[in-house]
């Protein structure tokens, strides 16, 4: 009670009707949310995938190659004909 006068409960509290008001609503059994969403998330994966890959790949490549050749190379130093080609090498 607001001053002493019953105003009416939640949703009607004695205020005038209101006209002009349309609303819209669609029923759930014509919504599709996920419509194609499954088949659009593995092209756009794809798509961006081999937009990136040439960023990745190529770094990776260069990354991969200096790894092997250090440990081939580092096998070769430990290896017999290693220490006799560096014999006369301060290090």
């Amino acid at each position: 009670m607001a001053g002493g006068k019953w105003m009416g409960w939640w949703g009607h509290l004695g205020a005038a009707k209101q006209r002009g008001i349309v609303t819209y609503t669609l029923s759930p059994y014509e919504q599709r949310a996920f419509a194609g969403a499954l088949h659009q998330a593995v092209f756009n994966t794809f798509r961006r995938v081999t937009g990136q890959a040439f960023y990745i790949a190529v770094p990776l490549g260069a990354a991969y190659g200096l790894y092997s050749w250090g440990k081939e190379n580092h096998q070769w130093r430990l290896s017999k004909a290693g220490h006799a080609a560096g014999a006369g090498v301060d290090v």
